[in-house]
């Protein structure tokens, strides 16, 4: 599998770094990520992926979740999402 970090700067009153993990033409979200996605803290998320009920990847040390694997737990289809 091929890993690739895109790495850009977001300018919101001061200069921030975001980067987009990318694996196999999927994007992954980092924990952090998911924080603004679901209602729990950064914790509960990362008990979620140890236990398997979020689908996620270990990359080094950070977990990170495919989009189709979050609309997946949300049980909702990625097409659902975009209809939204």
């Amino acid at each position: 599998m091929k890993i690739k970090q895109i790495t850009f700067k977001v300018y919101d009153g001061k200069e921030k770094i975001e980067s987009i993990i990318m694996a196999n033409n999927e994007e992954f979200l980092s924990v952090r990520e998911l924080v603004n996605w679901l209602p729990w803290k950064d914790a509960n998320i990362r008990r979620l992926l140890r236990s398997g009920r979020i689908k996620g990847r270990k990359i080094y040390t950070k977990w990170y979740v495919s989009r189709k694997n979050l609309y997946r737990f949300l049980g909702q289809t990625e097409e659902e999402v975009r209809n939204i």
